[in-house]
């Protein structure tokens, strides 16, 4: 189960909602330009302190509109290179300012300072920038009104003082890391946050009341800029990797050594088109992530989606989000939005395979990118613009079979790129976007042929129009079309895949074409949404053609699908005693295919409690009627799933102690006696300002009645069209904890620990076959003269399904015993601004003894024997602004 950071969600998700909703504000902050630059100090005893401050600070939490508790005053600067912001926050109690050092970006409970600016004053974008009483800090990017980007990391300086009259701050920002229309007058949006963590009170400049909702659509005006010329903005961040690699290998290996210590030299570089637009380029990139991915088990037809963490992608890529602008939420229900550029793909693992024999391989986990390049920014202040162009190298891997070496390639040359452009009319009332992904690739292996497609190309378009002057009701929508060719093998491929299964034998429509070279379709989706206000209502209707395609720049998990949802709800902003606000939403979501038969069908309702003393609970319900399943049978004829249903509990304690208790619970059951129950804990522990530790166990139990096997052709099995398909009822067991430390030595120096260890473990019995499609008819083996036996020196069972000898078939025992520990340690030095130190270990073992036992000691045992993979690496990164 995905968690959610809540310090961060709560903090930024607080100062998103609040300080911006969607009117204009009348406020004005004074920008004085100075003539010689702040030294930043955190004394405030420069002239421009002598200036009048701006004060007039208002609470949202936890007495909204009455005035802050604490006096605040606040400066704006300028010279020619650097914006200032700084503040004096006087407190009563000053011994009682909370210092706490966190890693960058890491929104805790403290005490903040927090700026939020409008370049373009576009109500739509911005930048955020951070500083706790402690020095740590934090920065963002604004899209889409309320959207935040942490990824980016800014080049700025800063620095607090903490005296006896409360804390001061001093914020240095280059215009050159801003982008903006440049002007010889210019008025930006902006607005000033403080968060008092005692009291948990969040004040600012520009509040706006709990029942409305917005980012950059609500911000005073800052005027005074004036004369600000941007400079020829050019930096390099040249870096350095040495990587040691200590892994599991085969005695006599001969690919082993050669592997085994790895050093890269690269650099990226980013040059400034005026002073809205930006070209990043990167030259041998160094695209391996810093922090490791989590273990799964994943026993679907459908493969894993793992966020992207490689600063090049992440950073700015709120610019190519498509189809969910305009909204502050978008619904899916087992629909959404397509994920049209899925950054993971490029420089993904290979994926061709060969039947080759071999002794020994030396296959690349992943493929080099050769170059990378974008561009990004605004033509003006409503008009964003950004691309996308990298080039993979053709990749193989080496064979080695009696003494012989051989290559074979697993990855052609490959180029990748997206389009994205949004434009924004009326005062951004309306807005249309436009997007164009492509994947080329050099397919001349005969092999690489049969298992890639040459070309794949999208095209969309989007956008959204508020329905009202007050923009509390916008409609939202979106299109897009598919098109991939490549030879008839990878064609038919692209038409077994599980998003779309042409190949099941009861197809009605769209059936697989064996002879097809190409393969086109389209989306398109509308959703109503409600904005703001006590009442909410969000409704949706959209449809994906079964040869919609765009896997290989995306993420695709939908095709042959037409969606619609309901989601009605209210929300209880004003305290009552009890709770401080209450939230209950009722919803219902069915999914069709082309075919006519409903996929998806459920009614659920979700509410959410905060109590006066900050502790927090949720409960969420669900029922789920019986539907057709295309995927269980992995090609098979249709199925129907039982009808099922789900409780679920969750909540935490208030997130200002030392101690913070989160919990999850849940627990569902379906009409054929399958059930499942979960449950997790995590428990946070801040023993000191430096150091934050939690550790969150988790344990789930899952009994289902269906779950897939294998297919065997049989021509006696002429109800499942010539095939038997076989399921068995599988108990899962698994436990795991996620584990992590983080200790800041100080703002600029931290130590990060991860280590997750993991144990599933799946017991498969009562092995049965479809009897009927579409239907919950199933036969058990053992059952009507069918016998089934189990050889446990092979470990696998044979069937005789008539009991005539004639039609037995065997397959191998599905139980399994999956044991991972992985733990990442990230040691982070800043050693100036721009330029970070990294030493990064990761230590990745894993286990599968016992298949099908779940005992949790002999089995952690077995993995703390296991052999183990171990990487070191260092990296350093030096930032040069010209």
């Amino acid at each position: 189960m995905q968690k959610i950071n809540y310090p961060t969600f709560i903090l930024v998700t607080l100062f998103a909602v609040s300080i911006l909703a969607n009117q204009s504000s009348d406020k004005k902050v004074k920008a004085y330009r100075i003539e010689t630059p702040l030294i930043i100090d955190g004394v405030l005893d420069e002239t421009m302190y002598s200036n009048t401050p701006i004060d007039d600070f208002t609470q949202k939490n936890p007495d909204e509109g009455k005035p802050a508790t604490e006096l605040t005053n606040v400066w704006v600067g300028y010279d020619d290179e650097y914006i200032y912001f700084s503040a004096k926050l006087s407190d009563s109690e000053p011994e009682l300012i909370d210092q706490m050092l966190v890693r960058r970006d890491n929104f805790s409970s403290s005490d903040w300072f927090i700026v939020g600016i409008d370049p373009f004053f576009d109500k739509r974008t911005g930048f955020m920038f951070a500083v706790n009483a402690g020095g740590s800090v934090a920065d963002a990017t604004v899209s889409n009104d309320t959207r935040i980007d942490e990824s980016w990391d800014g080049v700025w300086e800063s620095k607090v003082l903490v005296d006896t009259n409360g804390w001061n701050v001093e914020m240095k920002i280059p215009f050159s890391q801003l982008r903006f229309s440049e002007g010889e007058v210019m008025e930006w949006g902006i607005n000033f946050e403080r968060d008092i963590k005692r009291k948990n009170e969040e004040s600012y400049f520009e509040m706006v009341p709990k029942d409305e909702n917005g980012y950059a659509s609500r911000m005073a005006t800052l005027v005074g800029l004036q004369g600000v010329k941007m400079k020829q903005r050019i930096e390099f961040l040249p870096y350095l990797v040495q990587k040691a690699q200590f892994l599991q290998h085969e005695d006599g290996n001969p690919f082993y050594k050669g592997n085994q210590f790895q050093t890269s030299v690269g650099g990226d570089f980013k040059i400034g088109v005026g002073s809205n637009l930006s070209f990043d380029g990167t030259i041998n990139p160094d695209f391996g992530q810093v922090e490791v991915d989590p273990a799964v088990v994943n026993l679907s037809a459908f493969e894993t989606f793992y966020q992207e963490k490689r600063p090049f992608f992440i950073e700015g890529s709120s610019i190519f989000n498509f189809g969910r602008g305009g909204a502050n939420n978008n619904w899916g229900f087992n629909f959404g939005t397509p994920e049209l550029f899925y950054s993971r793909r490029i420089g993904r693992s290979p994926q061709v395979w060969s039947d080759s024999d071999y002794d020994y391989m030396d296959r690349p986990g992943d493929t080099r990118i050769l170059g990378a390049a974008k561009f990004t920014g605004k033509i003006n202040d409503s008009w964003s613009v950004g691309t996308i162009s990298s080039v993979t190298e053709r990749t193989y891997q080496t064979l080695q079979l009696g003494g012989n070496q051989f290559e074979e390639e697993i990855e052609p040359l490959t180029h990748y790129g997206v389009f994205r452009t949004n434009k924004q009319f009326s005062d951004n009332k309306q807005a249309l976007g436009v997007i164009f992904t492509s994947v080329n690739r050099d397919v001349s292996n005969p092999n690489v042929k049969n298992q890639l497609v040459n070309e794949a190309y999208s095209f969309g378009t989007d956008g959204w129009t508020f329905l009202d002057e007050d923009e509390t009701y916008v409609v939202t929508g979106s299109v897009v079309g598919s098109y991939i060719s490549g030879s008839k093998e990878s064609i038919t491929s692209k038409q077994e895949e599980p998003y779309r299964y042409a190949q099941r034998p009861d197809a009605t429509y769209n059936i697989l074409d064996t002879n097809l070279t190409s393969l086109s379709g389209w989306y398109s989706r509308i959703m109503l949404n409600k904005q703001k206000g006590n009442f909410y209502i969000n409704a949706a209707l959209g449809a994906a053609s079964p040869n919609f395609d765009h896997n290989d720049i995306g993420f695709q998990w939908n095709a042959d699908k037409i969606n619609g949802h309901l989601v009605l709800g209210y929300n209880w902003y004003e305290a009552d005693g009890i709770f401080r606000r209450k939230t209950i939403y009722a919803a219902h979501f069915e999914s069709y295919d082309f075919e006519g038969d409903i996929l998806n069908n459920g009614f659920m309702v979700f509410s959410h409690f905060e109590f006066e003393n900050y502790f927090n609970i949720g409960f969420d319900v669900g029922y789920f009627p019986g539907s057709f399943s295309k995927t269980n049978t992995r090609g098979g004829p249709k199925t129907l799933n039982p009808s099922s249903c789900f409780f679920e509990i969750d909540g935490y304690t208030d997130r200002r102690e030392d101690y913070v208790i989160q919990y999850n619970a849940e627990i569902g059951s379906d009409e054929l006696g399958g059930d499942a129950y979960s449950f997790g804990i995590d428990f946070q522990w801040k023993p000191s300002p430096q150091i934050d530790f939690s550790i969150g166990p988790e344990f789930s139990n899952n009994l289902s009645m269906l779950q897939w096997v294998t297919a065997v052709e049989d021509v006696n099995a002429t109800n499942t069209y010539g095939s038997r398909y076989v399921f068995g009822e599988m108990n899962q067991k698994t436990i795991s904890a996620n584990i992590r430390l983080n200790w800041t030595f100080t703002p600029k120096l931290s130590l990060q620990l991860f280590v997750q260890p993991l144990i599933s473990v799946g017991n498969y019995a009562n092995f049965k076959k479809l009897e009927r499609p579409r239907a919950l008819d199933y036969d058990y083996y053992g059952d009507n003269g069918s016998t089934i036996t189990y050889d446990s020196d092979n470990s696998e069972y044979t069937v005789d399904p008539d009991g005539s000898g004639e039609s037995n078939f065997t397959f191998e025992n599905p139980d399994f015993n999956f044991k991972s520990f992985r733990a990442n340690l990230v040691f982070r030095y800043e050693v100036l601004p721009g330029s970070i130190l990294y030493f990064v270990w990761t230590n990745d073992r894993s286990n599968y003894e016992n298949q099908g036992k779940f005992d949790v000691a002999n089995d952690f045992a077995n993995l703390w024997e296991a052999e183990t993979d171990n990487v070191f690496l260092l990296k350093f990164t030096y930032w040069i602004d010209i």
